[in-house]
């Protein structure tokens, strides 16, 4: 069974949602009628999105340079919240 439900009413009612997709029920999630998310209840089985080990260190990242920006994107948008 699939229930509809709209993000004002999802955030009202979180725990009678939660408790739908813990008895496997499925929750679309809508937001000005259109669907945006779906909340499915964790059935132990981690096929759909699998986890594998890192194979470098997360220092390595520093290395690699970004994709070719001419300012850092992060230090962008730092800024800008500063300002706000």
């Amino acid at each position: 069974m699939v229930e509809q439900v709209s993000t004002a009413t999802l955030k009202q009612q979180l725990c009678h949602y939660l408790g739908l997709a813990r008895q496997g029920k499925e929750v679309l999630i809508t937001s000005h009628r259109r669907i945006v998310a779906r909340l499915l209840g964790e059935d132990g089985v981690f096929s759909r999105l699998p986890v594998t080990e890192p194979t470098a260190p997360v220092s390595v990242l520093n290395d690699i340079g970004g994709f070719g920006f001419k300012v850092d994107p992060l230090k962008e948008m730092q800024k800008e919240r500063g300002e706000r």
